[in-house]
């Protein structure tokens, strides 16, 4: 087999007397590889990193760095492909390429890769191997096929009716083209659990390293004399701490699967304790960073990421639905008992100098959305224009467009809290975003993908569980996914969770590693009964 060919041995018989890495070794010194140098060409020549000279470098002469990192890729596109997640959160810093261009990380790696998987199919031509035949790529993506279609072609279509096209059609790139791209991408060359474990060991890592980048940031603050009853909320590479928590709800539940994992036959290392210990030590600094994110909906999302992974490791169905109704009893009961402590708490949290809360806010966000949804409901305002329509503000300049601003109550006429506020570039809830920006259709679409992904989620997991000696990897990956995807939705309630250049990359892994899963575990797309009717 080739080197780069799914399952590629990584090392070569050794001559007498000479030592070869073993293939485990060297797998991480192309790991490593592949992560320096990325990391040296992206850091080098970005101004927005530091203001040495280092960080001053033309573009051209930082070349060297990215050439090989497409040399490494050549050799292990699965690596490249799987490990690209770990350059998600520095969009917001983004590097000059050539000219005035400028790109992120994850867009740099996303294209270097399929430059170099273009190329391999051009000159190995029937040799290559991670060809996939329309048919056999249309196995691998079933009946999610059409609705991500749908939600693609209504998010092209969105540029066309846009106010700012500009800003549509980058949104369009960032957000919607390049994580399906990455989709395609990764469907073809993701073909092993060894591949599915790296990127699912990736996307946690993404978090870990921001969770480091957050402590560095509160040790700073600490050292510069803030206090701890006076810390700002830790935001880390964002602008918004509540962006670290968005983050952390697609990374944290793959740590947290693996300490909350059932236990399965011949699960070894996976079942131990040592496991479990070393899965909570790398937690930690994610849940202590999660903590002075000071996010309620981040906190709201974890929490309901662990009762789904709880759920699913409890194996007996009626135990599942005495746990489940003594939940909704006792939740029934706090809010019965408490429901003015909690609703104080809730519309009082992170208040401004007038009293405001920040849920108070989105209720008058989501109001301005569900008006500019109902003058436009069929085709929205185009992507990343919500500000072109929702205030007059420095981001989108317009003087003649009706803005849906909502500063003053209509009833009470009190202040809102947001006349201070005229650039929120969402409304701050994920379905109302999606709606306002792609029209019903791309709504739908998307209502489409998540129906399906749970649906395929619970077959994988049922179908695991019926095996006598069921691949333990394969559980904790699925458990890994649903937990992460029910976190995106919960906090998405309140916040972007998906159209983010970040975020939507996240949101499409975990599609893809359930698709890749499927695959592995031979799990059919419908149950044998319906195969036996159809036929």
């Amino acid at each position: 087999m080739e080197p780069g060919g799914p399952g590629a041995s990584s090392s070569t018989a050794s001559a007498p007397g000479r030592h070869t890495p073993s293939p485990f070794w060297l797998d991480r010194l192309l790991e490593a590889g592949l992560v320096l140098s990325m990391a040296l060409y992206y850091c080098a020549g970005n101004t927005h990193l530091g203001s040495g000279p280092f960080f001053r470098l033309p573009p051209l002469s930082t070349l060297p760095f990215l050439l090989v990192f497409m040399i490494l890729c050549w050799y292990r596109p699965a690596i490249a492909v799987a490990f690209l997640p770990l350059s998600l959160p520095f969009y917001l810093l983004q590097k000059t390429v050539v000219s005035h261009y400028s790109f992120s990380a994850a867009e740099i790696s996303l294209w270097s890769c399929v430059a170099v998987v273009l190329i391999q199919a051009l000159v190995r031509r029937q040799r290559w191997p991670y060809w996939l035949s329309w048919s056999e790529l249309r196995a691998r993506l079933g009946p999610l096929l059409w609705p991500i279609l749908l939600f693609l072609g209504a998010s092209a279509f969105s540029i066309v009716i846009a106010y700012s096209r500009t800003v549509a059609l980058r949104a369009f790139r960032e957000e919607v083209l390049d994580p399906l791209v990455y989709l395609l991408l990764a469907l073809a060359c993701l073909r092993t659990r060894q591949d599915l474990v790296r990127l699912l060991l990736a996307l946690f890592a993404t978090g870990f390293l921001i969770a480091l980048l957050g402590i560095g940031q509160y040790f700073d603050m600490l050292a510069h004399g803030a206090s701890l009853s006076d810390l700002p909320r830790i935001n880390a590479v964002y602008g918004s701490a509540n962006s670290v928590g968005l983050l952390f709800d697609y990374t944290l539940p793959v740590g947290l699967a693996l300490i909350l994992m059932p236990r399965v036959a011949n699960a070894g290392f996976l079942a131990s304790w040592r496991c479990r210990l070393l899965a909570l030590a790398l937690c930690l600094p994610l849940i202590f960073v999660l903590y002075l994110t000071r996010s309620g909906g981040a906190w709201a999302a974890c929490v309901g990421a662990v009762i789904f992974l709880i759920a699913c490791a409890i194996a007996d169905r009626q135990l599942l639905l005495i746990c489940g109704l003594g939940l909704v009893l006792l939740i029934g009961l706090g809010l019965l008992c408490f429901h003015s402590n909690i609703s104080s708490y809730l519309l009082e949290r992170h208040a401004n100098a007038q009293g405001v809360g920040t849920l108070t806010k989105r209720i008058y966000l989501w109001e301005s959305a569900l008006h500019m949804i109902k003058d436009s409901p069929i085709v929205g305002y185009g992507l990343d224009n919500w500000l072109c329509h929702y205030s007059l503000n420095d981001v989108c300049h317009t003087t003649n467009l009706y803005h849906y601003w909502i500063t003053t109550d209509p009833q009470t006429h009190r202040p809102t809290g947001l006349r201070s506020e005229p650039d929120l570039s969402h409304p701050h809830n994920i379905f109302l975003q999606i709606w306002v920006s792609i029209g019903i259709v791309g709504l739908l679409a998307f209502l489409a993908v998540l129906i399906l992904f749970f649906r395929l989620l619970f077959r994988i997991l049922a179908h695991l569980y019926r095996q006598a000696e069921a691949d333990p990897w394969l559980v904790w990956g699925t458990l890994s996914i649903g937990g992460a995807m029910v976190a995106a939705l919960i906090q998405g309630m309140v916040d972007s969770s998906v159209l983010e250049q970040d975020l939507a990359f996240c949101f499409w892994i975990l599609i893809l590693a359930l698709l890749l899963i499927r695959v592995l575990s031979k799990t059919p797309w419908r149950s044998q009964s319906a195969s036996v009717r159809t036929m």
